[in-house]
């Protein structure tokens, strides 16, 4: 199969569509979960952040509460950056700094609305300890604090000691509330400093990966999970096109002329309903097809007959073996008549099959033309010993029929029973209103009889009841096929009942005006 042919196939298409469809399903999806993603990370991220600000300020609250000592604070405060990378400023009662976790407060000069130690947005925060505010606390996020140990600092800046040793000049105000001359609980603070120096080295993993890893995640299983849909609907929509691909095969040969071909239709959806219709289709054309050539073969044989009876009369004359007398002209007259009635027959087949015959239609007397009808026949029924008798009712309401044809359809029901009632017997057309609103004809005759099993098929076309008989002595088997042609076309019914033994009767009805 071509690329070409297959783009334009069915399956293509499909596979085509699911995979669109999927794309954008995934494509929601994902844009979906990122943006939630997103707002639950930063969510949590405000969550850890308000809870890592609640135990920062009890930190500070707590070493400033052991002995109101805000050196204890300063490393507090240091712990804070440390630990959660922020910068942390606190200021006393009077909004002077007297801790930072970035820088080593010795002198508590700075006030925090002066000198300002954030360029960007922080969070301020009241401090609280036993009811009574001691001061507030800034923080902000920022790098982690320079990793040395401040406390050695701190305590000689608070001593008054310079790095050499000697007193500073810049000694600690005691109305700043500085207490003690060193880091508090010196051995275990140490061991805090050495711990902090190592924790500074270490970074958070940020919430940002988390969400990275997550939308690289979505991404793997969607295109996991397309790569599946697609394999997936490409062997469901090969499976069901299977039977569509075979019924085109079966399509393809039943074109060629291959009528006998059936597709398999043991499917219960809808597949297998087409594939039930088709079949149904090609059971019908192979029928239609047998009967075209049994009827081309019958109307070969109908027109052979008096063509071949012509022909040998002619050749006669001509060879001089019979004289162009007038019983001769009268046989040539009479198989001439025979063939022009089978041509007309034929014809007015075929026009009724293309629904195209004409009528003209007028409200007319079903009796009268039944009287009319049944006159033509009294020399020959008086011929063949047979007698002719017409039952008509009165006062029965008229029919909207075509005068001509509807003489047709009578004529050749009498034809018929004429040519299947023995001498001696009869033949009863009878004219009557069995039900309001319809008008029926029946034409009874004394003969033989239809064999049940042959009784649905007497108005099928060159069907003849008794295959001994010929067109000579029983017509071209055609006539009850136009009767049943012309009734229908006119809005009526044919139907025909028969007792072996006690002759037949057809039944003509037509609706009334």
């Amino acid at each position: 199969m071509s690329l070409r042919k297959f783009t334009q196939g069915l399956q293509f298409k499909l596979t085509l569509g699911f995979a669109v469809v999927l794309a954008l399903t995934l494509a929601g999806v994902g844009s979906y979960s990122a943006y939630a993603t997103r707002q639950e990370t930063k969510k949590f991220a405000e969550e850890v952040e308000y809870a890592r600000s609640l135990r920062a300020e009890q930190l500070v609250n707590d070493a400033y509460g052991l002995d109101e000592d805000w050196a204890r604070v300063q490393y507090a405060v240091y712990q804070v950056g440390t630990l959660f990378g922020w910068r942390v400023v606190v200021a006393n009662h009077n909004g002077y700094i007297v801790a930072d976790s970035h820088n080593v407060v010795t002198r508590a000069d700075k006030h925090i609305d002066k000198a300002p130690v954030f360029s960007g947005p922080y969070v301020k925060r009241p401090l609280w300890v036993q009811g009574r505010q001691i001061g507030v606390m800034l923080v902000a996020p920022s790098r982690p604090p320079p990793s040395e140990n401040v406390w050695t600092k701190a305590a000689d800046r608070r001593d008054g000691r310079t790095a050499a040793g000697n007193p500073s000049e810049e000694s600690i105000d005691p109305d700043q509330s500085f207490k003690g001359t060193g880091p508090p609980q010196a051995a275990p603070l140490a061991a805090a400093v050495a711990t902090s120096d190592v924790i500074s080295e270490i970074a958070e993993p940020s919430l940002s990966r988390l969400e990275s890893s997550f939308q690289r995640s979505l991404v793997i299983a969607g295109v996991g999970a397309g790569i599946a849909g697609l394999l997936i609907v490409t062997l469901f929509t090969r499976e069901a096109l299977g039977p569509i691909r075979s019924l085109t095969g079966a399509a393809r040969r039943l074109g060629g002329g291959d009528l006998s071909y059936r597709v398999p239709s043991n499917r219960r959806d809808e597949v297998g309903e087409l594939a039930r219709t088709f079949n149904e289709m090609a059971t019908t054309l192979e029928r239609t097809e047998a009967h075209r050539r049994t009827m081309t073969a019958d109307i070969a044989h109908e027109l052979r007959t008096p063509l071949t009876n012509i022909r040998g009369y002619i050749e006669a004359i001509r060879d001089g073996v019979l004289e162009p007398d007038a019983p001769t002209i009268e046989t040539l007259h009479q198989q001439t008549v025979h063939l022009s009635r089978l041509v007309e027959d034929l014809r007015i087949l075929s026009v009724a099959d293309a629904g195209a015959l004409r009528l003209d239609l007028e409200e007319e007397d079903l009796g009268i033309i039944a009287t009319d009808t049944l006159a033509s026949f009294k020399p020959r029924a008086d011929e063949l010993g047979i007698g002719i008798r017409l039952d008509a009712a009165t006062g029965l309401p008229k029919v909207n029929v075509d005068r001509t044809r509807m003489g047709q359809v009578i004529a050749n029901l009498v034809e018929n029973a004429l040519t299947h009632t023995p001498d001696g017997g009869t033949v009863t057309v009878s004219v009557g209103q069995s039900a309001p609103g319809a008008v029926l004809l029946s034409v009874q005759d004394t003969g033989r009889g239809i064999p049940a099993d042959v009784l649905p098929r007497v108005f099928d076309q060159f069907y003849r009841v008794d295959k001994s008989r010929t067109r000579s002595t029983g017509g071209a088997g055609i006539g009850l096929t136009i009767v049943r042609k012309l009734v229908e076309a006119h809005g009526g019914t044919v139907r025909a009942e028969s007792k072996p033994g006690e002759g037949a009767r057809f039944v003509v009805s037509l609706p009334s005006t």
